[in-house]
């Protein structure tokens, strides 16, 4: 690790603006939809409560894996008479370790076994136990205060909901959430942006941070910076921090996912072209290298 990174919040607040209203227009790269939408085609057929706790686990396990992939396994998992229990979190509790890690197995819903077998057996055991299987009645204990709830979460809160209690996932869950389902949260506007390769890469290419720094992956140097270009970019505006996750995810999806060798295959049709900097900007999952 090495280097030093500059941060631009104005130029994060025009950026930031520009993505938004390209993505009410007509996409970014004709793109609106991120990977936990696909919710969306269900969400009529199941009660409120059920589609929290879809959001809720599958969400649980959406680290370091292909988000497209997981979503569609856990639709998969939904649909299945012999799976669909896995949503419920009572008969989760009720189930020993072999039928559900084979349930979670069925359809791919499971990649790293051991770890989701164990977060997703203990988020469900936590809900069952003191919540009466309600992701509703959890929001409620927090009268729906997430920037307390996720202060909590991180503080103490880590052995009964792992993974969702990060820094990344919390802010990402409540995001997921508040798109799909009506509840009345408060505090949304405390709370991080999300910060995942995507992310972080479309704050580099478009010159939101500048500099010359090297790392192994996206690293907590990485993640903080990124998550304070932001924070100061919006403020005074009515952009949340976690509105920023959508159009960014697509930006770099779609557009700064193709940059390499310092050529940019998708600048002409970039909808924030005239932000995006020259230089080396190389950000993936264990590999980090900035000089811009």
């Amino acid at each position: 690790m090495k280097g030093k990174l500059e941060l631009h919040p104005k130029r994060a607040r025009k950026v930031g603006s520009t993505l938004l209203e390209e993505v009410k227009k007509g996409g970014i790269f004709g793109h609106r939809e991120l990977p936990d939408d696909m919710v969306k085609s269900i969400a009529d057929e199941v009660d409120t409560e059920t589609l929290l706790l879809i959001v809720t686990l599958t969400t649980s396990l959406d680290y370091m894996r292909n988000a497209n992939e997981l979503w569609e396994n856990s639709l998969k998992t939904l649909k299945d008479d012999e799976t669909k229990w896995l949503f419920d979190p009572h008969k989760v509790a009720e189930k020993g370790d072999d039928e559900l890690l084979k349930a979670l197995s069925k359809h791919g819903l499971a990649k790293k076994k051991k770890r989701d077998l164990l977060i997703w057996k203990t988020i469900s055991k936590t809900l069952s136990e003191k919540y009466s299987g309600s992701v509703k009645k959890l929001f409620e204990e927090y009268e729906f205060k997430v920037d307390r709830m996720f202060t909590d979460f991180l503080k103490n809160r880590k052995g009964e909901f792992p993974s969702l209690s990060g820094t990344k996932l919390f802010p990402h869950w409540i995001r997921s959430l508040k798109e799909k389902v009506v509840l009345p949260f408060k505090g949304v506007e405390n709370l991080p942006i999300p910060v995942d390769v995507h992310v972080a890469r479309a704050t580099f290419t478009t010159g939101c941070i500048t500099g010359k720094y090297k790392s192994k992956g996206v690293n907590e140097t990485i993640k903080k910076k990124v998550i304070e270009v932001w924070r100061k970019g919006l403020e005074g505006t009515e952009i949340l921090p976690v509105d920023m996750f959508r159009p960014l995810w697509l930006l770099s999806k779609y557009g700064c996912h193709y940059r390499q060798d310092g050529k940019r295959p998708k600048l002409k049709e970039c909808p924030v072209k005239n932000y995006c900097v020259s230089g080396k900007v190389i950000v993936t999952s264990n590999r980090v290298e900035i000089e811009t």
